[in-house]
């Protein structure tokens, strides 16, 4: 038997399977979801392109939602070797564009697609992708050009050792596969990062910071455009009687089960966030006010959530129509909310 074929990590990988996608073993993600903004700028930020909260096979995930012109390869991936001294063949040059690609990069997810793509350009490979495993997200695999893993090939790579493979074999000592592969792993962490600083950890929902963003953007657009959008305040009726009688950890299964209402309701460009302990937001573009009530009604009917809709008052406010500046308008709807709450009393 010939000697066994090791992975761009130096561990032994299983024999290439049989397949018109013959690679080895792969990983995949998350930065991951949550309720969506429709802003024109970054995906995944507070104004820009929200995607729902994080969620398991992210990689693997946005790959299949960006689609690509899919080949079929003729040859099979090939886990790439390590070389055989330091900074070997190009890997000083390369290893110093990624590193300028990182430091000017907003999107971790966008320069992992970049480095695969000038590792395909710089050696003229037919394919690369790059398996990673990372703590909280799994196991993410990406694929050079955004390109869609194919059904009938898609298990190979998610049971793939973590590392870089291409199609055909970078001759072995020409590329440092380890400082791509750790290039990448920072990329998707610095991601995973932004995602946390943006979004409350308990509901998932965007937190205070990030509400009051976009709640400013959403107010100036609406000036400028003339686009109504209404603004919605609400908190739980009875949370402290909830941490009372049953314990606080019933008072936090209360809050998450009304964050995956909302985002199992709302639409694509609404926004949704926490804002206190048990206060909520919502900027709901195109919205008549006459219409919340039914929309939140829906909330007590979504199935498949742990835990009951706990029941809320809220108010509302419409922007332009009624205010047109971000503390007004918030006050507005923030006066309507306790109206109502001492009306249910």
């Amino acid at each position: 038997m010939g000697a066994k074929r090791r992975s761009a990590t130096g561990r032994p990988s299983m024999p290439a399977p049989r397949s018109l996608w013959r690679r080895e073993r792969a990983t995949d993600d998350d930065v991951a979801d949550d309720v969506t903004t429709d802003s024109e700028d970054q995906p995944g930020t507070p104004g820009g392109g929200e995607t729902v909260a994080r969620q398991g096979g992210l990689g693997r995930g946005l790959a299949a939602l960006l689609p690509a012109e899919a080949t079929e390869p003729e040859e099979p991936l090939r886990p790439v070797a390590e070389p055989s001294t330091p900074n070997a063949g190009t890997t000083a040059d390369f290893g110093a564009e990624l590193i300028a690609e990182l430091a000017t990069n907003e999107s971790g997810l966008g320069l992992i697609y970049r480095a695969l793509d000038m590792l395909v350009e710089r050696f003229e490979l037919r394919d690369a992708a790059i398996v990673i495993e990372e703590h909280g997200v799994g196991r993410q695999v990406f694929r050079a050009g955004r390109r869609p893993l194919d059904d009938e090939n898609e298990s190979e790579l998610l049971s793939a050792e973590p590392g870089i493979y291409t199609e055909p074999e970078i001759e072995t000592g020409r590329f440092d596969a380890s400082l791509l592969t750790s290039m990448c792993v920072v990329a998707l962490r610095l991601d995973l990062l932004r995602y946390d600083s943006w979004h409350d950890q308990l509901t998932g929902l965007f937190d205070r910071r990030s509400f009051d963003r976009l709640l400013e953007m959403s107010v100036a657009r609406s000036l400028r455009y003339q686009w109504p959008f209404t603004l919605v305040v609400l908190d739980i009726d009875t949370f402290k009687a909830i941490n009372d009688r049953d314990g606080h950890a019933a008072g936090d299964q209360a809050l998450r089960s009304l964050g995956e209402r909302f985002r199992r309701v709302l639409r694509f460009g609404d926004n949704a966030a926490r804002i206190g302990g048990d206060e909520f937001a919502l900027i709901l573009p195109n919205t008549d006010p006459d219409d919340v009530p039914a929309l939140l009604e829906r909330l007590a009917e979504v199935t498949g959530v742990e835990g009951a809709c706990p029941p809320f008052s809220f108010g509302v406010a419409l922007c332009p129509g009624e205010a047109d500046e971000v503390d007004s308008l918030f006050r507005l709807a923030d006066e309507r909310l306790y109206e109502a709450k001492e009306g249910r009393r």
